[in-house]
Formats: C-alpha cells, structure tokens, sequence
C-alpha cells in the first residue's frame, strides 16, 4: 500500500514538473516575438481620441528626412529594415495634426496592417 502510494506521488510531480516545462517553453517562445516598438491605436487630444491612421518609417532620425518604401505582402506593408541603424517610426492619427515618433532601434522589420490599422516593429 505505501508503495503504490509513493507511485502515485511520483506520478504527480512529474506530471507537475512536465507542465512547468511546457509553460515555460511557451512563454519564452512568446517572449521572443514581442514588438520592439509598436504605434499606439489612439492619441488623445483633450476630450477628442483620434484613431491610428498612417505609419511612415525613417532610416535614422525624421530630421534627416529619408522615408522608406514599404513592400506590399499579404495585405501588409512591410518595411525591411537594417539593424545597424536607428530607424523611427511615425504614427500619424485621423483629424490632428499631431503625431508620435519612435525609436526601432534593433527592429529588423516594421509591418502595417490596414484593419484595424495596426503597426508593429519586430525583431529578428
């Protein structure tokens, strides 16, 4: 009796010790595939949110003013960009001129989806 006891104790803890490894596997699987920098979907302006509505996406700083072209794959724009550089992105919004840039830095792409417009900037 005890020891089949102790199989079924065994038994458990290993199941519990599968289970954590699975679990931790998944999260670092999704830890490697977070944005490094993603456009918000809104921007608030006083009592008035304004939707995402464009992305434009600089090979280095906005000043130096070199926009680059997306790919289109999939319906989805697709900026390939170099990881040697520090390219910014620009979120621009419905009916304000207002707008957020971002660093992405260590991006290897940026991607744009139409609806709802969605921009996020992975690594590799």
């Amino acid at each position: 009796m005890i020891s089949m006891n102790f199989i079924r104790f065994n038994t458990r803890k290993l199941l519990q010790y599968l289970l954590a490894l699975f679990f931790n596997i998944v999260s670092i699987n999704c830890l490697a595939q977070t944005p490094v920098v993603s456009c918000p979907s809104t921007f608030s302006e006083g009592h008035v949110i304004h939707k995402l509505d464009d992305v434009y996406v600089y090979d280095g700083p906005v000043c130096m003013d070199v926009s680059l072209v997306p790919e289109y794959k999939k319906n989805k724009e697709v900026w390939d960009l170099d990881t040697l550089r520090e390219p910014s992105l620009v979120c621009t919004y419905e009916n304000t001129r207002h707008y957020v840039v971002l660093n992405a830095k260590e991006a290897a792409y940026c991607e744009k989806t139409k609806s709802p417009v969605e921009v996020k900037c992975m690594p590799k």
